[in-house]
């Protein structure tokens, strides 16, 4: 596997496991008491709690593996430099 699919994986987990996160967060706070959709509130705690876990250990990872685009974004934010488009990469200042 190479490293943009490694990255869409990842990126693809992050997003499935946020999703989970929010769910089961939103049953825990608006099902207060017996089973929701065939779930204790026991077993949606767990879950919720090995979502936030897991998203713990891979957004680290995440944020290595995109640790350039990240800092020309923020170069960005910052107006030092100018966002290229196709590429998502900074365009240097004329003459630095």
């Amino acid at each position: 596997m190479n490293r943009q699919s490694f990255k869409a994986v990842l990126s693809t987990i992050l997003a499935l496991l946020f999703l989970l996160l929010a769910a089961t967060g939103v049953l825990l706070y608006f099902g207060k008491t017996g089973v929701i959709w065939g779930f204790s509130r026991q077993s949606l705690r767990e879950i919720h709690f090995w979502a936030a876990a897991s998203m713990c250990v891979f957004i680290p990872v995440h944020l290595i593996l995109n640790c350039r685009l990240y800092l020309a974004e923020l170069r960005v934010l910052m107006k030092k430099e100018k966002l290229v488009s196709d590429r998502g990469l900074p365009e240097k200042k004329n003459g630095k």
